[in-house]
């Protein structure tokens, strides 16, 4: 393999291996995302608040679309962050159905 190739296959590498320790990085505060949505989840299931919250959801999602600071597309971010919280809202409703 030709040197230039080399090099280039290296930075690939690299660039890869910095990526997967950013993945450990975004499921480790994930964990701590789903242990947060835990409390909320028994403190809306005691006291007989309702799940979803359209208004912090978009609030949420407004705010991510106006202030990205990534390089992904503004509309990409906000699908990355309905994601999560789609999944927080399913992660308390299985804790209303499993505490009622």
């Amino acid at each position: 393999m030709p040197e230039i190739e080399k090099k280039d296959s290296q930075t690939l590498i690299e660039a890869r291996n910095s990526i997967d320790l950013i993945d450990r990085k975004l499921i480790e505060l994930l964990k701590q995302r789903s242990l947060c949505v835990e409390q909320i989840a028994a403190y809306k299931c005691e006291h007989k608040i309702s799940i979803y919250d359209a208004t912090r959801e978009n609030k949420i999602l407004d705010k991510i679309t106006l202030e990205n600071p990534s390089q992904y597309q503004s509309v990409d971010m906000a699908n990355i962050f309905h994601a999560i919280m789609r999944a927080g809202l399913n992660q308390q409703l299985l804790y209303r159905a499993e505490h009622e």
